[in-house]
């Protein structure tokens, strides 16, 4: 297939859309009006987390009253700031947005990002003031995030507008889209203290009465630092841009999708939440991966997919060689890639007398493997190196799936093991899934082996998952020419 031409890239007044958007990502400055000398306004939360990402650029507070916010030098308006404003973040109650949006227009400012929520997802009412509200940005030619959203985070340049205090998160390659505040703050907040992943860029989008998944998907596809794009949607307003975009951004940089209001409830739930209405499910769900977009059916599958994508190579087809050192999980294992669909090829001859030097003589060799036999006599790791080696030489494992279990008698440093395996073979995916563990080996094991870049997780469904989106993938990739 030939490349897909960028029908997109320009609005209809001449200025690129990632030249557009760049100012919710990494502004040289940014006003934000809703702090004051009250720490409980969430507006402060914002200023705090600017402070503590170590944002570089300048900041402005605006408020009727106060000289100075958080040591923060505040002024009446933005037009009365004096400087160059790039964003202006309106943390403010819904009667306040217009004339808000109204004095950054006045002051210069090209891009706003509106978190009062009452909009289109308030009914009737709500969606006409919204209506008014995108009149007034496109009429003067600015750009919006919003309403009801909360803005952005980019990690390495330090600039977040999150209303959630968080910690400083380790810049990686995955990024997000989504119409939720929730990747900006609870989930941001999961990713800073437990996964190495680290993240590139989030975007909220709210309502999305102006930017929304085309804008910032067409910023993200040039954007060096994202490399896996994750998108949380309730309905996508623009489809088949959308799908024309998604079509040619997945021939560089995986995507991963999760499509909220899949039912009826959910439905209805979603148009409460953000305004969208969401479509049928089995038709987006069929155009997304027609696109090449791994779509996934929940939060934690959305986060597993975009970490193994961003960890490992892609498989040269669908196969798992999966070691297990106990019998129940080559019984899960089995029934869980028959769920997706993922072959387990049977040991090869050559691949049976390479294993048989750590078996008993009467042990039988299968895939998926218990190797419990063979720690009959040897230790634990002898029989996982051995046995591990034998089926990543096998061409048609494609992937390696490793189930641990975690007791003082199995001790060893399996992530370095991982680690030599996968550079003899850095064609070939590994994966590793923990079935019962001390909290605190659990979480030793995972960052060791995540240190390496080797992706973990803790349930077999949720291992089998991300392996099934490394071959969807892989598959797209493919049979699209990608």
């Amino acid at each position: 297939m030939g490349t897909i031409p960028r029908t997109s890239d320009v609005r209809q007044g001449g200025m690129p859309v990632a030249s557009e958007m760049e100012a919710f990502f990494n502004p040289s400055s940014v006003a934000v009006a809703g702090a004051s000398s009250s720490a409980m306004k969430l507006g402060n939360v914002t200023l705090a987390n600017l402070m503590r990402f170590g944002y570089r650029g300048k900041v402005f507070t605006i408020h009727p009253r106060a000289g100075e916010i958080m040591g923060v030098p505040a002024y009446p308006s933005v037009r009365e700031v004096g400087e160059r404003v790039d964003v202006a973040v309106g943390v403010l109650p819904r009667e306040s947005i217009l004339d808000f949006v109204l004095d950054c227009a006045a002051a210069g400012v090209k891009n706003v990002i509106v978190c009062a929520a009452g909009y289109s997802d308030a009914g009737a009412e709500g969606a006409e003031l919204q209506r008014r509200l995108e009149e007034a940005v496109r009429s003067r030619g600015m750009r919006m995030m919003g309403p009801n959203s909360v803005g952005t985070i980019s990690t390495r340049s330090g600039f977040v507008t999150s209303l959630m205090s968080l910690d400083p998160i380790e810049p990686g390659p995955i990024s997000i889209v989504a119409q939720t505040g929730l990747f900006a703050g609870g989930f941001a907040l999961w990713i800073s203290s437990t996964q190495l992943f680290g993240l590139s860029k989030v975007a909220c989008l709210g309502n999305k009465a102006d930017v929304d998944e085309v804008d910032i998907l067409e910023y993200l596809e040039d954007d060096a630092h994202s490399g896996v794009i994750a998108i949380y949607s309730e309905g996508i307003r623009r489809g088949r841009e959308f799908w024309e975009l998604a079509s040619r951004v997945s021939r560089g940089k995986p995507m991963v999708m999760l499509k909220g209001g899949s039912t009826e409830l959910g439905m209805s739930m979603a148009a409460s939440h953000t305004g969208s209405m969401a479509g049928e499910d089995a038709v987006y769900k069929g155009a997304l991966a027609q696109a090449g977009v791994v779509v996934v059916d929940g939060i934690d599958a959305l986060f597993d997919s975009a970490k193994a994508l961003a960890y490992c190579p892609l498989p040269a087809g669908p196969n798992l060689g999966v070691v297990s050192i106990t019998g129940a999980g080559t019984v899960l294992v089995a029934d869980a890639c028959h769920r997706r669909g993922l072959p387990l090829p049977p040991p090869a001859e050559k691949t049976v007398r390479r294993a048989s030097e750590g078996l008993p003589e009467w042990a039988q060799l299968g895939n998926p493997m218990d190797i419990w036999t063979a720690t009959l006599q040897g230790s634990v790791e002898d029989a996982y190196r051995v046995i591990l080696g034998a089926f990543a030489e096998q061409e048609d494992m494609h992937t390696i799936l490793v189930v641990y279990t975690l007791v003082p008698e199995s001790e060893f440093d399996g992530a370095e093991m991982l680690a030599e395996m996968r550079e003899s073979h850095p064609g070939k995916p590994v994966l590793a899934c923990f079935l019962g563990a001390s909290e605190v080996d659990r979480k030793r094991w995972f960052r060791s082996m995540e240190e390496k870049r080797i992706p973990v997780y803790d349930s077999i469904e949720r291992a089998v998952g991300a392996a099934w989106a490394l071959a969807r993938y892989a598959d797209w990739l493919k049979r699209s020419g990608g």
